[in-house]
């Protein structure tokens, strides 16, 4: 594990950060400890490129932190809802498909630090890209919790986006519930069933492959971590398809 960073990378990073609204003068002025650029390095490493110092560790402890992240921000914004309809918008907005989005704001792909073989795999891989930027963004806010100790410093750039992703789920029928909301449609208009099928699944990665089928036709593809999440997906695109063609 390295002792120190080497002082361009760490302008990379200053420079990725100030993206987010964390300027570095700030930042070191309020952790008087000091900033430790190297753990955010390390956030930023993915485990393909060395087995010994990279971002597993705090991949997995950002998990915790974005669903504390996301739980604090939708009982002050949504306290009045259900905590059904909370637990709902949470599972969406803490999706690799959402943090994905988010880690694209920031052009975080320039950032992390991949093996060669696995930079190729995440540009043809379907779904691999998007699971690296959505573990990357996890361990990245692992690593500014671990660093701070407090979450603000992590919902002062989360909230707004989690705003823009929470007002426009709660405008989709069944709450983003898309295969709740496609059976519904499907049932309602046509008193049929969608039928889901497994079309692949990555083992080494993790990504399960989905796609739902209407009338011997596929009307969406969906990834995701589990079948359930993948089928969601899917779902989301097919009902978005068949409702722009019954309005045609």
């Amino acid at each position: 594990m390295p002792s120190t960073i080497d002082p361009r990378r760490q302008r990379e990073l200053v420079r990725l950060l100030e993206k987010m609204g964390l300027e570095q003068t700030k930042l070191e002025r309020d952790i008087p400890s000091g900033f430790d650029w190297l753990l955010v390095d390390q956030a930023l490493v993915h485990p393909s490129f060395s087995t010994t110092y990279n971002n597993d560790q705090l991949e997995f402890i950002g998990d915790s932190v974005l669903k504390l992240a996301v739980s604090l921000f939708l009982r002050e914004k949504y306290g009045d809802k259900k905590v059904g309809v909370l637990s709902a918008l949470r599972a969406h907005l803490v999706s690799d498909k959402t943090l994905a989005k988010i880690a694209r704001t920031y052009e975080l792909k320039k950032y992390i630090v991949l093996s060669e073989a696995m930079r190729n795999d995440s540009q043809n891989v379907q779904g691999q890209e998007q699971t690296v930027l959505a573990n990357s963004l996890e361990a990245l806010m692992a690593a500014i919790y671990t660093i701070t100790g407090d979450v603000k410093f992590i919902r002062r750039w989360l909230d707004p986006h989690m705003q823009n992703f929470a007002e426009a789920l709660l405008e989709i029928p069944a709450l983003g519930n898309y295969k709740l909301a496609l059976l519904e449609l499907t049932q309602r208009r046509w008193k049929r069933l969608p039928e889901y099928r497994n079309v692949a699944t990555s083992v080494k990665n993790n990504i399960f492959f989905v796609e739902v089928w209407f009338d011997d036709r596929c009307w969406g593809q969906g990834q995701g971590k589990s079948i359930k999440a993948a089928q969601q997906e899917a779902a989301a695109i097919a009902l978005d398809q068949m409702q722009k063609e019954i309005q045609i």
